[in-house]
């Protein structure tokens, strides 16, 4: 009981606010959640792994990389157990895990725990591009715990935490194919604390014994990776995925437009990073570096690496700040009017005490109220948008008409589709981008951006239907070639069939 009232300070409200309100406002229309949902569903079931592909008509059977499946079953048991309402709650956990270990590791280099959650709050913005029901969010998790785990053997020689990065290597390389983000983190701080040793002159015998220790375990990190189903050819994943050229085509893995509050957030964190290493009272050393500035270097590469950047930058940001100067804005807070007046009001002008964690509580209960009274209201309000970005109806309507042969649907739509019609039909595509690989995606592309010669690779996959977005090019020159017939459109999403005698009846009833 002593330990909840002590959670609720003013730290501890805003961060179980952030929970809750995740929890309620998390919108479940991320495009490759639903088919990790399915292939979680088939593991579950069947209590194996699939052998190859099984939700594409186009590569059925085909080699299949499953290195999510770990989260994917986690995934469905959250789904099975609480529904929508778990993937929800999964989601949180981690995406606020990953923050909450990032607050440990900055507390441990902040002046006050205050300054610390500052910083993190900072964070949040280009951190929650990431936040989404997807296995990114465990590599998250331990890319956090990895880092917390080797900045506190560095600067306060704590090595007991070391035996658990085998550990928790053999859930992540089954969890995520992010698991090299962390063989890459161990490497270079491994790389660069030998360096710095080697540079300096004064050669601790205890400062080398910490080195030999932490490049066993790092040994033992890289051995436990080869535990997956894979063994070690799943080690070539990550390179594999980095080389193709359609890797470079999805929004998620091209370069920042800094056109949004994340990416423009993800700036400013830079900006602080480099004001804080001019300002350093000691020059860094070699891995105070390169660790930062490599893992800023990949989020100016993609988008989806800038959570990790995030929370890489947070720490060495912390760490370079000069104690006086965080103590001096936090001095500073104390003296500003809002601080007066929450202590004047609440603690009676002296410190803030028992007072604040009582209304902390009652605050946080009309928060929990509110969001479960608006909770209704927002689901309603969102029910059009996610209507408009997944084909809700349009899938309805396919099942409700009976329509089943060769689907061809748009990239996007290929996970709700599995979600939704899978075992009964199969996708023509959808986001395992790294199992269909250049050649096939690139014809894809060539169908449905009605590219030079799209109507050869279009008809020599026999479709029976389509379903696309209405203003799409390819539906119009479909109808427009005279073969198919649109017997669906809701504003957003169509369906169209082949004129065949198959589905006659269909068309007669349903045809635009």
């Amino acid at each position: 009981m002593q330990y909840v009232i002590k959670l609720l300070n003013i730290r501890g409200l805003v961060f179980i606010s952030m929970f809750m309100l995740l929890l309620t406002l998390l919108p479940l229309t991320d495009f490759d959640y639903f088919w990790h949902l399915k292939t979680g569903e088939y593991i579950v079931k069947l209590g194996a792994l699939p052998q190859g592909d099984i939700f594409s008509f186009t590569y059925g059977n085909q080699p299949w990389v499953l290195h999510e499946w770990l989260f994917e079953v986690a995934l469905y048991g959250m789904f099975a157990w609480l529904g929508p309402f778990g993937v929800k709650l999964l989601t949180a956990t981690l995406a606020m895990s990953a923050l909450g270990i990032t607050y440990m590791t900055l507390k441990r280099f902040t002046a006050t725990p205050s300054i610390a959650f500052g910083l993190l709050l900072a964070a949040c913005i280009p951190f929650g591009l990431g936040i989404s029901p997807r296995p990114q969010l465990v590599t998250y998790v331990f890319f956090a715990s990895f880092l917390y785990i080797l900045l506190s053997c560095k600067y306060y020689q704590t090595t007991r935490f070391l035996f658990a990065l085998p550990l928790l290597m053999v859930i992540w390389v089954n969890a995520h194919g992010g698991y090299f983000v962390g063989v890459m983190l161990l490497g270079l701080f491994v790389t660069c604390e030998w360096a710095n040793y080697l540079i300096h002159s004064g050669r601790d015998v205890a400062k080398k014994h910490q080195l030999l220790r932490l490049t066993a375990v790092a040994a033992a990190t890289v051995t436990a990776s080869a535990i997956n189903p894979e063994f070690i050819g799943h080690w070539l994943y990550p390179f594999q995925v980095a080389g193709m050229d359609v890797t470079r085509q999805i929004s998620e893995w091209k370069s920042p437009g800094f056109q949004d509050w994340g990416t423009r957030s993800y700036l400013l964190l830079v900006l602080a990073l480099f004001i804080s290493y001019t300002y350093m009272a000691r020059k860094p050393d070699l891995t105070e570096f390169v660790i930062p500035a490599f893992f800023m270097l990949l989020g100016f590469i993609a988008i989806r690496h800038i959570p990790l950047a995030t929370l890489t930058l947070m720490p060495f940001i912390a760490i370079a700040l000069p104690r006086n100067c965080l103590s001096q804005t936090y001095a500073f807070w104390h003296r500003t009017k809002p601080c007066q007046f929450y202590k004047k009001w609440i603690g009676g002008g002296k410190q803030v005490g028992h007072g604040e964690h009582g209304l902390n509580g009652l605050l946080l209960l009309i928060i929990a109220i509110s969001l479960a009274m608006y909770y209704p209201v927002y689901n309603t309000r969102t029910a059009n948008q996610i209507n408009a970005i997944l084909p809700v109806k349009a899938v309805d309507f396919v099942r409700n008409a009976g329509i089943t042969g060769h689907m061809f649907n748009s990239y996007n739509f290929g996970g709700y589709l599995i979600y939704r019609l899978y075992p009964d039909q199969k996708v023509f595509i959808d986001g395992r981008a790294d199992m269909y690989g250049d050649a096939f995606v690139n014809e894809y592309v060539k169908i449905a951006k009605v590219q030079p010669g799209w109507e050869q690779a279009f008809d020599k996959y026999n479709i029976d239907y389509v379903i696309t977005g209405i203003n799409e090019p390819l539906s119009q020159l479909l109808r427009v070639r005279g073969d198919f017939r649109m017997v669906y459109a809701d504003g957003h999403h169509s369906v169209l069939v082949r004129n065949v005698p198959r589905y006659a009846d269909i068309i007669a009833k349903y045809a635009r």
